[in-house]
């Protein structure tokens, strides 16, 4: 278990723009990394199933590896392509165990979306679709059919959210920390619970990053997801190591 510490709202933000300082300090090696992971995601999305699952076991041991890479940058060595894989020499069970875990709660909460939205829309829709085809049940569907529709969406996000709060910092705790998934989680979620103002100003500065990475062809993403790692990085030094939480921008 980690001490957790409370932030100023503000960090939210500045998490991206310091996240900034980490890419610009290694953006080659950052840019060759993101290029790799594209390489790999679009890999394994030939395989239907299979690659799914793999992506979602693999990401958080890759995660490991580039917040190991941030570590370096932070402490003036640079990073590097090989720490890209660096969570396949240490940490590989327990970063995978993460996977397996966020897959099975995202399973889950997708089964129950499925559940409810087949007993509140779903019979009836069908019936219009055998009746008339995809588009024409569309066209039929009613205002209580969209109220419940939009209904189990927002249950789903109920239930995500803390799931992606439990995980985010799970990596970052593995293996820096060098806790097993299970503290890990907890801590992760604790520390994202006590700092609920910070993380809402730092949804909303990502949510902005990712309409402007999206616009010239999504190129901006080869800067916006070295960005959001350095980012997890500097969020986890505020919580819950805040003794060597200098930055970049502050040594410089």
């Amino acid at each position: 278990m980690v001490n957790v510490n409370v932030v100023p709202a503000s960090r939210g933000a500045a998490w991206f723009s310091e996240g900034f300082e980490y890419f610009r300090l290694s953006a080659g090696p950052w840019i060759g990394s993101a290029v790799i992971l594209l390489v790999i995601n679009i890999t394994l999305g030939m395989l239907p199933i299979a690659g799914m699952l793999l992506t979602q076991l693999l990401t958080p041991v890759f995660i490991g590896g580039l917040l190991l890479g941030c570590r370096d940058i932070g402490d003036g060595k640079g990073l590097k392509i090989n720490h890209l894989f660096a969570g396949f020499s240490q940490y590989t069970g327990n970063l995978v165990l993460l996977g397996v875990l966020y897959t099975l709660g995202s399973v889950m909460i997708f089964i129950f979306m499925v559940i409810v939205l087949f007993l509140t829309v779903g019979l009836e829709f069908i019936n219009l679709i055998a009746q008339g085809g995809a588009e024409s049940a569309l066209q039929e569907l009613s205002l209580e059919h969209i109220r419940n529709m939009l209904l189990v969406i927002l249950t789903g996000l109920f239930f995500y959210v803390p799931l992606l709060m439990a995980f985010w910092f799970a990596p970052a705790l593995t293996v820096l920390e060098e806790m097993g998934p299970v503290d890990a989680i907890k801590d992760s979620f604790s520390g994202c619970m006590k700092n609920i103002m910070a993380f809402l100003i730092y949804g909303f500065v990502g949510l902005v990053l990712s309409f402007i990475a999206t616009l010239p062809l999504m190129l901006g993403w080869f800067i916006l997801m070295p960005m959001t790692i350095a980012s997890v990085y500097l969020a986890y030094l505020d919580i819950y190591n805040p003794d060597n939480a200098i930055t970049i921008v502050q040594e410089s």
